[in-house]
């Protein structure tokens, strides 16, 4: 949506092309200082010389449109890939400088890249610089030059948006806290740092690129020492080792002229006042603050808007209370099916989609998920079973295979406690364990956070499931965890935490397979070990690099135990 809004914003203003090609600076510093936030605040390697891949990047594309006719589209990218390489080239060196020694070399780089172009006089315009740098436009140029520094906006954020949180975001930010711990643990440190250097290269390359064209006039000075410091700064004020940390920066950084244009106070010495009070009351940069901010205030109205509207499966009225429930397959086989915490019905779609024929389906959402009602009494283990007993006993079922997830898991083993005559089998998928989870007080000062905070309450979905990466089914749980009651945000972490089946579950004389993911970040294989022999014909199966929720990542191993 917000890329949306920002694409209108031109439209708005056709008549002030000045504030427009302010908005198209932004961008454009935006998307260098987000080069130079992977380089330092990811991979937490040191550079001041970074405005001299800006200066690559705009004399390679300037070049080759004045010279080839080369497209301005192409003339960005390629001169982004000349810095990439470049990037490569000089990142390769750099392997053997850390600290200030890096600091001082980049320093060098940028410095010697600036005599270069000036001297190269029949090539870049030595110190004159390049004037009347082309921009074919069909209808309105600014608004043009706009929408195209928005569209490398939207593309280098996506690229560092899926890098920082894939493998190699992973990687950069284990060798920025210690290299030697990282490459203990298999990470390849060379190759990690040169490729955060040359992708970091690039998105200055293409920022100017985007420069060149925007302003149409380019000189060796403009991307000197000073402009990496600002570059720098940039990124320290808007915060480092965030992704929008770049753009609150170049908002003030390419803002502050405009607002101070007309006083005869020196730039410098007000952007270096900010930089200062940045590092001494908000060290960790605008961002981090803003989206404490975000957290504490703003998110709270945000799940009423972002929850499930529309419920999508039937509705049972029980002794608990009303019971939302999907119904999936005609077999002659009833299988039940228990979520997990932050979850519903619909976690298991993935699952159900690959029922075999002789199976009946019932997901049910527990009270106090989806669009269940809420839990009659207080949030414990027992309680849930019960509600399940009573949706059990509405739908007449016997003889069936119960399969709880998670949280659910403590579930279904609550409720075979007392009904183990029901069930056929029990089928626990990295259940909590029977013993119990328990967690430090502080912990549950963060579970209250998810409450109103639906970015959290998504990755920690995503992060229990690592396999599997289909986004859409991921935002549309999130919609339906939003719908759990405020109460049970911290209830049900307490309720997790409150019960021991070790003793009881002894009297479960059923079939009990408990399926555990060896990639699970949540759960240890000893307390599924555990959880497994306390059960009289319990067996444990592992599979291997599955997480926490293998009836969405292993369907096909759990569908082998029903």
């Amino acid at each position: 949506m917000i890329w949306i809004i920002l694409a209108f914003i031109p439209f708005i203003l056709l008549k002030s092309s000045f504030i427009i090609t302010i908005l198209s600076l932004v961008g454009i510093f935006s998307i260098a200082s987000l080069g130079l936030n992977i380089i330092m605040g990811y991979s937490g390697q040191i550079s001041i010389g970074h405005a001299a891949f800006m200066s690559i990047g705009a004399y390679t594309s300037t070049l080759l449109v004045m010279h080839y006719n080369v497209p301005i589209i192409f003339g960005v990218i390629l001169g982004g890939l000349v810095a990439f390489f470049l990037g490569l080239l000089i990142g390769f060196p750099a392997l053997r400088l850390s600290g200030f020694y890096l600091a001082i070399a980049t320093m060098g780089f940028v410095v010697a890249v600036e005599q270069l172009f000036s001297t190269l006089e029949h090539v870049t315009g030595g110190h004159a610089g390049i004037r009347g740098i082309p921009f074919p436009h069909i209808w309105n140029s600014d608004v043009e030059k706009y929408l195209i520094v928005l569209a490398f906006v939207f593309i280098t954020y996506v690229i560092s948006d899926r890098l920082i949180n894939s493998k190699t975001g992973r990687g950069w930010m284990a060798i920025r806290e210690n290299e030697i711990a990282a490459s203990v643990v298999g990470i390849n440190v060379a190759r990690y740092k040169v490729l955060a250097f040359a992708i970091g290269s690039m998105f200055a390359g293409i920022a100017g690129a985007l420069y060149a064209h925007v302003i149409g006039y380019i000189a060796p000075s403009d991307f000197g020492i000073a402009r990496s410091l600002d570059l720098l700064a940039i990124s320290v004020i808007g915060g480092m080792a965030s992704l929008d940390g770049p753009y609150y920066g170049s908002i003030i950084y390419v803002a502050l002229p405009f607002l101070f244009s007309r006083t005869h106070l020196s730039m410098s010495i007000i952007f270096g006042i900010i930089l200062i009070f940045v590092v001494l009351f908000m060290p960790f940069g605008v961002s981090y603050y803003l989206k404490r901010f975000r957290t504490a205030y703003l998110n709270r109205v945000l799940p009423f808007f972002m929850r499930s509207k529309r419920p999508y499966g039937k509705f049972v009225e029980t002794s608990q209370g009303k019971i939302h429930y999907v119904k999936r397959g005609n077999g002659q086989i009833p299988v039940v099916l228990v979520h997990g915490n932050f979850a519903s019905a619909r976690f298991f779609e993935p699952f159900l989609s690959k029922l075999p024929k002789e199976y009946t389906a019932y997901a049910l959402d527990l009270p106090n998920f989806g669009f269940s009602d809420k839990l009659k009494g207080d949030i414990t283990i027992e309680n849930y079973a019960k509600a399940l007993e009573a949706f059990v006993d509405k739908l007449g079922l016997k003889d069936f295979i119960l399969l709880g997830h998670s949280l659910g898991g403590a579930v279904a083993m609550a409720y075979s406690i007392k009904n183990s005559d029901k069930i056929k089998k029990l089928i626990l998928v990295d259940p909590a364990p029977v013993n119990g989870m328990y967690m430090p007080e502080e912990g549950y000062k963060v579970v209250r956070l998810y409450s109103y905070n639906p970015g959290m309450i998504k990755k920690a979905l995503m992060f229990n499931a690592p396999n599997y990466d289909d986004e859409r089914f991921f935002d549309k749980i999130t919609a339906d965890a939003l719908r759990m009651a405020k109460e049970a945000f911290e209830g049900n972490a307490r309720a997790l935490s409150s019960y021991n089946f070790t003793d009881v579950v002894k009297n479960v004389n059923i079939p009990v397979v408990v399926i555990y993911g060896d990639k699970d970040v949540l759960l240890t294989r000893e307390q599924m070990e555990f959880t497994a022999k306390a059960f009289p014909k319990g067996t444990l199966v592992v599979l291997k690099d599955v997480g926490h929720s293998p009836v969405v990542e292993a369907i096909d191993e759990v569908l082998k135990y029903l």
